[in-house]
């Protein structure tokens, strides 16, 4: 005899096929009739909103009159809404994507009376291994999820104890039949005997306990005001004496908590498609959409809230309600079907859309906030340099700055820093209107120049800036492109990379070390769909291993070389199966040594002609090994290369194959020497092994998905998924979107070091993705930022030319300075510990503010003690002496 606790809920995609317009409207009618419901049916216990606050903001958006009615249904705790704002997907956004999506989503129900304590997440596809660590920075200590658990390999019983790499431990509770279980449930007596009664069976067998967790609900279900009659029938037959009654997943992990002295302990992810479909390599569907959130996720993390935390400490009034836009925007578009891209065009079209307006709130507020902040620190034409690190920066920077003067530099008020000049532009400076009293009359402006600097600077405030003049020069060469035929070469204090006979060596020039044919492409047919990348069978791989050398730009603090590789393609699965090759790929190439860096910036651009392939680039290695290391939150993820797929069909829902994702940067090493690789929105990665690769014998290979381009949401029958398509599976979407014909830029950078520890890896992800930026006061050109043409009156205040939130000299990596939700004058520090050893965060760096208190990611108030375990975050709030 057990009790079942029976979950009434919906399942609320806000978009997927359709569109969240058409959510919303469906919305109005279903989430009205679930509070009519609960509020005229004694019996009816509660009610679960998918765990979702932005679906319960989108609804009161047309309906504001239910606000109060909803409210009273929550306070209550009738009816249960977040801790999510979407139903993130865990590996395809940022570490603080996830805690400000948990944010942003336990506010706003708690503002409504309450925020669910559950961490659910009923259809994401796969959980990162970091998840326990995220929740319990969110005061979260347990999580009810389906997808990605292997009873076989991972666990034995559907509770256990997750333990994350940050060391922390969470309640864990698995859906075994998933979130729609017990969708539809009617008391006739066939359907209980023969559907949910074995299902409740094989759940107790998993369990144990005797109280277990069935779900009612599905895709956008209504609400069923006949469940508690239903209930009470099932309750009657059961055979085994079960107990059936409606109740919230908050009293379940209740019972959990109370009955977990013999839980089971597992620490990893769960991405195994043993069950269920996990789409492996979802990583790589729609990489513009991927590629922009990223991009969006840096701006806002690296610059946009550092420059509103140094406003702040100044005390200007920054409308951070603007930042709160631009997070719920991106937020908005983290749901699991969102992220992946696996949607209809018509969806995807929202999903870009909400991106870009995302993208301009943020440039738009950033550049308001740069202005004000130089408007009393500068001088006309003078270049202010912000640093986002918690230590002083030293090295190149670049500047862009405009002047009337043909050859320029930066000083510091003392002395004239080294300056390079990238390149200049001569820019017609256009007519001005000027209103007389004989009517408007034009004036011609004088031409200027644009330059794109390479500054050399030292010791750049921690967290802060410096203000630097620009001042005439003596005439300086600018560095220019040379042609180039048969070879090449360029190289720093560190690098060298040679390009002889159409392949590309690098060399570490400290070491030794050398890797020959660094760099080819691999384009293969893609059969599959925006769920999963799929091989057509009989097909071969093409390669493109030999590129040309179009030039090379040797300068003091940068080397460039360009390389163009091609390579004949078929244009569609029809034209490949005839043996047609009609479309050209073509790889553009930069290559870029930077003065003293340690690795190698590869920028590639592509036109995409042809359809339903997959495109990626094949970094080759001079290391032999069997695990991969890539970036997941606060943490690095191990797992084994080339794991055996052998019978996979018997026992599998997908090919497990070893094509994983990346939070960023992946790594590969052996014993005093590793590659380690860092992507800008570059998420699947596959280590290629040995016997697989096109150069040195015996080393391993690095193989990054570009792209992949498909005309369809579903599809029948794949290779590596056989069976029903997935998703909406009883008709065809079409999404020629998805093929991407249109021109893409990918970023990553190379390094090979002796190591890849997480302090290794983090440092270079670090010099990669965090560089000082520059913005110059001027009047000569009004469009270089997004909202320089407009006049805006900023107070008057006092500002230093020279300034610095805080330094920090322990080896804490900063993973944000956002604004406090519930204190004007203070912002939040999370900083995040890489090293393998407990860091003891020192506190006086922070002394010169008005008041110190460590809190969680959800700024509660907890335990003010300061150690940082490894993998793992401290969050703390400071506020400002204004």
């Amino acid at each position: 005899m057990a009790k079942v606790h029976v979950i009434p809920h919906t399942h609320w995609d806000r978009e997927w096929y359709f569109t969240q317009q058409d959510s919303d409207v469906l919305a109005t009618y279903n989430f009205t009739k679930v509070i009519e419901t609960l509020e005229k049916q004694a019996s009816y216990s509660c009610y679960h909103l998918d765990g979702q606050s932005s679906i319960v903001e989108d609804y009161l958006k047309v309906l504001p009159h239910m606000r109060e009615r909803m409210s009273k249904l929550i306070r209550d705790k009738k009816l249960f809404v977040g801790p999510w704002y979407t139903q993130t997907d865990t590996y395809n956004v940022g570490a603080e994507s996830i805690i400000r999506n948990l944010k942003y989503g336990m506010h706003i129900a708690q503002e409504m009376g309450h925020s669910m304590t559950v961490g659910y997440l009923p259809d994401t596809f796969g959980h990162n291994a970091q998840m326990p660590t995220l929740f319990k920075g969110m005061g979260i200590d347990n999580i009810v999820f389906w997808r990605g658990i292997d009873y076989d390999q991972q666990v034995k019983k559907s509770h256990f104890h997750w333990q994350s790499a940050g060391d922390d431990t969470i309640y864990a509770y698995n859906l075994v039949h998933g979130y729609g279980a017990a969708k539809n449930i009617v008391p006739d007596a066939d359907h209980l005997d023969k559907k949910i009664f074995p299902m409740i069976e094989k759940i107790k067998a998993l369990s144990g306990l005797d109280e277990v967790l069935i779900p009612s609900g599905g895709d956008q279900v209504n609400i069923d005001p006949n469940l508690p009659v239903t209930l009470a029938a099932a309750t009657e037959r059961s055979p085994a004496g079960d107990v059936y009654t409606i109740s919230s997943m908050e009293n379940f992990v209740e019972y959990l908590r109370h009955n977990s002295d013999e839980f089971e302990t597992y620490r990893g992810e769960f991405k195994a498609p043993r069950y269920t479909r996990i789409h492996k390599t979802i990583g790589s569907v729609r990489y513009d959409i991927k590629k922009l959130n990223f991009e969006i996720e840096q701006f806002l993390v690296k610059k946009l809230e550092v420059v509103i935390a140094i406003a702040k400490a100044q005390g200007m009034t920054v409308h951070t309600e603007l930042v709160d836009m631009a997070w719920k925007k991106i937020l908005e578009c983290h749901a699991h079907d969102s992220m992946g891209g696996c949607n209809s065009d018509a969806t995807n079209a929202d999903i870009m859309h909400r991106l870009k307006q995302a993208e301009e709130i943020c440039h738009g507020l950033y550049n308001l906030v740069v202005k004000e902040i130089a408007a009393n620190a500068c001088q006309d034409n003078d270049v202010m340099i912000f640093n986002a690190r918690p230590a002083p920066y030293s090295g190149v920077v670049k500047v862009v700055a405009f002047s009337q003067f043909e050859h320029i530099a930066l000083n510091d008020g003392t002395q004239r820093l080294d300056s390079e000049i990238v390149s200049r532009e001569t820019l017609d400076g256009g007519k001005v209107i000027e209103v007389t009293k004989d009517g408007e009359k034009e004036k011609d402006v004088p031409p200027y120049y644009r330059f794109e600097l390479n500054v050399t600077v030292a010791d750049l405030p921690a967290l802060g800036y410096q203000v630097f003049q620009v001042t005439p020069s003596e005439a300086t060469k600018i560095a220019q492109e040379q042609s180039v035929n048969q070879s090449a070469s360029i190289e720093n204090q560190t690098l060298k990379v040679h390009f002889s006979a159409g392949q590309l060596t690098l060399e570490d020039k400290r070491s030794g070390r050398v890797v020959k044919q660094l760099l080819s492409f691999e384009e293969q047919a893609d059969d599959g769909d925006s769920y999963d990348f799929s091989p057509l069978e009989g097909d071969t791989p093409l390669m493109c291993q030999e590129m040309t050398c179009l030039s090379v730009t040797q300068g003091v603090t940068e080397q460039r070389m360009l390389l163009r590789g091609e390579l004949a393609v078929p244009q569609d699965l029809d034209a490949r199966v005839a043996g047609e090759k009609g479309a050209l790929a073509r790889f553009d190439v930069v290559l870029t040594l930077v003065q003293d860096e340690q690795q190698l910036r590869v920028e590639i651009t592509t036109l995409n002609q042809a359809c339903d392939h997959r495109v990626r680039v094949v970094i080759n290695s001079d290391v032999n090994s069997q695990e991969s290391l890539s970036t997941q939150p606060f943490a690095l993820m191990t797992r084994p290369v080339a794991p055996s797929v052998e019978g996979w069909r018997e026992r599998f829902r997908e090919c497990p194959i070893d094509i994983e994702t990346t939070e960023g940067a992946v790594a590969i090493a052996q014993a005093d020497k590793a590659m380690i690789i860092n992507g800008r929105g570059i998420k699947e990665f596959q280590i290629l092994p040995a016997d697989m690769t096109f150069a040195q014998e015996g080393t391993n290979a690095i193989a990054l998905t570009l792209f992949k381009s498909t005309g369809r949401l579903g599809k029948d029958d794949l290779l590596w998924r056989p069976g029903r398509a997935s998703g909406i599976n009883n008709t065809v979407v079409y999404t020629p979107d998805a093929q991407l014909q249109k021109s893409m830029t990918f970023n990553f950078s190379i390094a090979l070091s002796e190591e890849a520890s997480h302090q290794t890896v983090r440092r270079l992800e670090q010099a990669f993705l965090d560089q000082p930026f520059a913005y110059q006061k001027q009047t000569l050109n009004s469009f270089e930022n997004r909202l320089e043409r407009f006049q805006v009156r900023f107070d008057a205040r006092e500002a230093s030319q020279r300034f610095s939130l805080f330094e920090l000299e322990q080896p804490l990596q900063l993973s944000s300075i956002g604004h406090s939700f519930y204190q004007d004058n203070a912002v939040i520090v999370r900083l995040y510990n890489a090293t393998d050893k407990a860091q003891v965060l020192d506190t006086t760096a922070f002394a010169h503010f008005a008041e110190i208190e460590r809190v969680n990611h959800r700024e509660h108030t907890v335990e003010q003690e300061w150690q940082v375990k490894p993998n793992n975050s401290i969050d703390v709030r400071v506020s400002f002496k204004i």
